[in-house]
């Protein structure tokens, strides 16, 4: 094994507005020094009545950031890659897609949830699958695609998620003889698609069948770190680097940070929140099995798996997504507005009446409004609140708004487990907005520790060390 100083890796980190690549150094103490190689957008596409990844894009950035990499005379010991959840593609029998993959902002999505809840169960679907009952699970996306394009899901053979996309790519992909043993995922991305059954580690095909939906097309999936290929020869002649292994362990981002938090320096799970918080934030805990049947509510919490396979209770909240969203839109009108400004302005509007709204977070006006700000009056309006008309006064209604979403969310846990939850430990890039963290703290009663900014990259970064044995 080389030397510990030497040991270098790259990680992926791909999120729903922006992807990165980022060099994790580990030194012979133990510390990891993280370099970002490359970043880049990433923007869904709009064809026809239909929202899309451009994912080849993204994998022709992926492949000029291992350039930067080669050329600086680097070769990392493995390369993993996390995204966000729920999305996937379809590949055909020649092992290429039947067409772009689509954003879980996809408007045929709508309304999916409550008419499979409908046909199955509410509580079966918990039980059986474990994921919140959410319109863009991959479940409700594929029961939208055998409504609104079954001539293309019946060419599919094969469904990976994104990140096991991106990985099949690497790995030479439809180029190799042996690509089927390529098309693998971990249970990481599985957990999120209201398909998978975490406890029993197995498709919940009864589902799909009662569905009418196909089986026969989930891959099979990895319950532990696990390297997957070498780099495919195209590849390596395109990058300049070598036969690199690729990893396959925590293809879901939040999955990849809340593996960080396994750790003996945190305190106990039953006095532990931890959340991950970027344009989403996925808040939960840590248990050893399903709450008792009917306790949970599907439309708040469900269930996904860490990398080593365990479980974890989380609900997805809205994070990052009012504020940046905010932000492009004023941008757009020439007010270039920085995150410590709104802060501090937030911290001033406080208590003021244009300030005083708060907003349901998940209100479905929200989720692709053609202007944020609007959206945000709007709802003020419907629901009788004062309008906020500055930037300040929007980032405080917005803030404090998402403080108690989290409160909320704490509370619900702490009647569900009986336990104090006394801490929450945060991670990601809103971890870094002390405002938040303040009104966090007072409304859920908690302590609020902060974690890594880059946790996500971290976790990539362990699951690949894991799979090495190391």
């Amino acid at each position: 094994m080389a030397d510990r100083a030497d040991e270098q890796y790259l990680a992926f980190d791909l999120g729903a507005s922006s992807g990165r690549a980022i060099l994790g150094h580990i030194r012979q103490d133990g510390s990891i020094e993280l370099q970002e190689v490359h970043r880049f957008a990433n923007t869904p596409v709009t064809r026809g009545a239909g929202l899309f990844w451009n994912v080849e894009k993204l994998f022709d950035e992926m492949l000029r950031a291992m350039r930067i990499v080669a050329d600086r005379g680097i070769e990392p010991c493995a390369i993993g890659v996390d995204t966000w959840g729920v999305d996937f593609a379809l590949l055909d029998d020649d092992g290429e897609l039947v067409e772009p993959p689509r954003c879980y902002r996809e408007p045929r999505n709508a309304g999916m949830s409550k008419r499979l809840a409908k046909r199955i169960g509410a509580v079966r679907l918990l039980e059986r699958t474990g994921s919140m009952h959410q319109d863009h699970t991959s479940l409700c996306q594929l029961a939208a695609a055998a409504e609104q394009t079954g001539e293309l899901l019946d060419r599919a053979e094969l469904l990976l998620f994104i990140p096991d996309l991106l990985r099949y790519w690497l790995c030479g992909g439809a180029a190799r003889a042996d690509r089927g043993a390529l098309g693998r995922v971990d249970c990481t991305s599985a957990s999120t698609s209201q398909m998978y059954d975490v406890v029993r580690r197995a498709w919940a095909v009864d589902i799909l069948g009662e569905l009418h939906l196909p089986a026969q097309i989930l891959p099979q999936v990895l319950h532990a770190p696990t390297v997957v290929a070498p780099l495919g020869e195209s590849v390596q002649r395109r990058t300049g680097l070598g036969a690199i292994p690729v990893v396959a362990g925590a293809g879901h981002d939040s999955g990849a940070a809340f593996g960080l938090c396994r750790r003996q320096d945190l305190p106990p799970a039953e006095d532990l929140v931890v959340m991950s918080s970027g344009t989403w934030s996925v808040l939960g805990v840590f248990v050893p099995e399903h709450l008792p049947a009917g306790s949970v509510d599907p439309t708040k919490f469900g269930y996904e798996a860490n990398p080593d396979g365990s479980l974890r209770i989380v609900s997805n909240l809205t994070g990052g997504w009012l504020i940046d969203q905010c932000r492009s839109a004023w941008g757009a009108e020439g007010d270039d507005v920085t995150h410590q400004a709104l802060i501090a302005a937030a911290r001033g509007a406080a208590g003021t009446p244009k300030a005083s709204g708060i907003l349901d977070t998940s209100w479905e006006g929200f989720t692709r409004p053609d202007n944020m700000p609007s959206a945000i009056a709007a709802y003020c309006r419907r629901t009788n609140q004062a309008v906020p008309r500055t930037p300040g006064q929007f980032a405080q209604v917005i803030f404090a708004s998402l403080a108690e979403s989290y409160a909320e969310t704490i509370e619900d846990l702490r009647a569900k487990t009986g336990w104090a939850l006394g801490n929450l430990y945060v991670m990601g890039g809103l971890s870094r907005n002390e405002y938040l963290n303040e009104l966090t703290a007072k409304r859920a009663g908690v302590k609020v520790i902060v974690g890594a900014t880059e946790a996500t990259a971290l976790g990539n970064i362990m699951v690949q060390r894991q799979a090495l044995g190391r």
